[in-house]
C-alpha cells in the first residue's frame, strides 16, 4: 500500500509510549485518595487537559502531512455526541467546566484519528499497546504499596469492613484499580489462549491482574471481566458444543463464590443484606434520578455535563449528596435522553463491528472490552465523558473495524495482482 513506510516514521516503542501516556491522561485522578474519609472529590481536569494537549501536539508533529486516517462509525457517533453536548453547554449559567471537559473529549478523539496509521490500522498493535498501558498503571499501584502503604489501603468505612487497595502515585480509587486489574487479566488470558503471549509473561500478567481485582475488592470489575470473557469465548467458538461448554466455567466460579468461605467473605465485604440488595446504596440515587420531575427541555438536554450527583432530601434539613454510579442514568442526568440515544447507538454499532471482525484474537479482545463496559456501565459512571470506560469502547470499535478492512483488502489483493 503506497505511503505505508513513509507515514510511520517513528519506531514502535514511540507509539507505544504515546498510547500509554494517552491512557494515563484519561484516568480519574481522584482527590479522595488523599482523604479516605472524605465524601467529596474532584478530578484535576486542567492537568489532564494539559497532558492530552501535549500528547496531541506530539502526535501531530510525528505524523507526516497528508496522512491517511479512518473515522469508524462508533467514533463518528461520539463526535456527534460531543458537538451536541457542546451546543447544550452554552445554555448553562456557567459553561466553562463542561466546555473544558468537552475540549478534552474532542482532543482525545482526534488523537485516536491521528494514531490510525501507526497503531489502529494493525489491530494487534493497538491491543498490545492497550495491554502495556494497563500494565504500567498496575505497576504504579504496586509501587504505591512501597511508597505509601498507609494510604494505599483504604478503609471501607460505612460500605463494609476491611480495607481496599487504591493507587497513590497515580491517584486511583479502588474501583479503578479493580478495572485496571480486570482488563490486564482479560487481555493477557486471551493473548495466551490465542498464542500471542507465551506462558511465563501471560501467567505474570494474569496473576497481577487477579491480585489487583482481589485486593481492591471490586465486585463490579470481577463480574464485568467474567461477563466479557464468557462473551469472548462464545463468539470465537465454532461449534455450539464449544459455546455451551464455555458457559460451564462461569457457572462453576459462581458456585465457588457461594460455597467457599473465603470467596464468600470477599464477595460480601462485611455488608448486610440491606447494603447488598441496594448495591451499596446505589439504588437510592438511581431511584432519585427516576423520580425527579423535570421539564421537557431538561429531559432532552440534561442538567449539564459534570453534574454526576443528586441531592437526596430525607426530612427537614437532612440533605445528602450521592453519586449516580450508572453510566446510562448519568448520561440522562447530565446530557439528556438525546445523548443516551447517541451513545446507546454507538455501543450497538461497536458490537456490530465486533461481530463482523474476522480474526478470532481481535474479535475476542473486542468482545472482552465491550462486554466489560456493557456490564460495568450499569454500576459505574463514565460513558458521558472521556473516561477509561469510553476509551475501552473506542478501542474495541477501532480494532474490530480495522480488522474487517484488513481482511477485505487481503481478499481483493489476489484479484488486483494479475492486472
Amino acid at each position: 500500500m503506497p505511503g505505508t513506510v513513509e507515514e510511520v516514521q517513528k519506531p514502535a516503542w514511540f507509539w507505544l509510549m504515546l498510547w500509554c501516556l494517552f491512557v494515563l491522561g484519561v484516568q480519574p485522578w481522584s482527590a479522595r485518595v488523599a482523604s479516605p474519609q472524605g465524601t467529596t472529590g474532584s478530578t484535576n481536569s486542567l492537568m489532564k487537559g494539559l497532558l492530552l494537549g501535549a500528547i496531541f501536539l506530539v502526535a501531530l508533529a510525528a505524523t507526516k502531512p497528508g496522512f491517511r486516517t479512518r473515522l469508524n462509525p462508533a467514533s463518528s457517533l461520539y463526535v456527534i455526541y460531543v458537538l451536541f453536548a457542546t451546543a447544550t453547554a452554552f445554555l448553562l449559567a456557567d459553561p466553562a467546566g463542561p466546555l473544558m471537559r468537552l475540549a478534552r473529549f474532542l482532543i482525545g478523539l482526534v488523537i485516536i484519528f491521528l494514531l490510525w496509521r501507526p497503531l489502529v490500522q494493525v489491530p494487534e498493535r493497538l491491543i498490545r499497546a492497550h495491554l502495556w498501558a494497563h500494565l504500567l498503571l498496575a505497576g504504579t499501584v504496586v509501587l504505591s504499596l512501597a511508597y505509601a502503604p498507609s494510604q494505599a489501603w483504604r478503609p471501607l468505612s460505612s460500605l463494609g469492613t476491611g480495607y481496599r487497595l487504591q493507587g497513590v502515585i497515580i491517584p486511583m480509587l479502588p474501583p479503578r484499580v479493580g478495572e485496571v486489574g480486570a482488563i490486564l487479566l482479560g487481555l493477557a488470558l486471551i493473548g495466551f489462549v490465542c498464542r500471542k503471549l507465551s506462558f511465563l509473561p501471560a501467567a505474570g500478567l494474569i496473576g497481577l491482574g487477579t491480585v489487583l481485582v482481589a485486593a481492591s475488592r471490586t465486585r463490579t470489575s470481577a463480574a464485568a471481566v467474567a461477563f466479557g470473557l464468557v462473551l469472548a469465548l462464545i463468539l470465537t467458538r465454532k461449534t455450539w458444543a464449544g459455546r455451551l461448554t464455555s458457559l460451564a466455567v462461569p457457572a462453576l466460579v459462581g458456585v465457588a463464590f457461594l460455597t467457599i468461605g473465603s470467596l464468600h467473605t470477599w464477595l460480601l465485604r462485611g455488608q448486610g443484606t440491606r447494603q447488598i440488595s441496594s448495591l451499596s446504596g446505589r439504588t437510592t440515587s438511581w431511584q432519585a434520578v427516576l423520580d425527579e420531575k423535570v421539564s421537557l427541555q431538561t429531559a432532552i438536554i440534561g442538567h449539564g455535563l459534570g453534574n454526576k450527583r443528586v441531592l437526596l432530601r430525607r426530612g427537614e434539613g437532612d440533605i445528602d449528596v450521592m453519586a449516580i454510579d450508572n453510566s446510562w442514568l448519568g448520561l440522562y442526568w447530565e446530557t439528556g435522553l438525546l445523548a443516551v440515544t447517541i451513545v446507546g447507538i454507538a455501543l450497538i454499532v461497536a458490537w456490530i463491528s465486533v461481530l463482523r471482525a474476522p480474526t478470532p484474537y481481535v474479535k475476542a479482545c473486542g468482545a472482552l472490552l465491550l462486554g466489560y463496559i456493557t456490564a460495568a456501565s450499569l454500576n459505574e459512571s463514565g460513558l458521558s465523558d472521556l473516561s477509561s470506560m469510553t476509551l475501552h469502547l473506542l478501542v474495541a470499535a477501532a480494532v474490530c473495524d480495522s480488522d474487517r478492512l484488513r481482511h477485505k483488502a487481503r481478499q481483493l489483493a489476489p484479484t488486483a495482482a494479475p492486472r
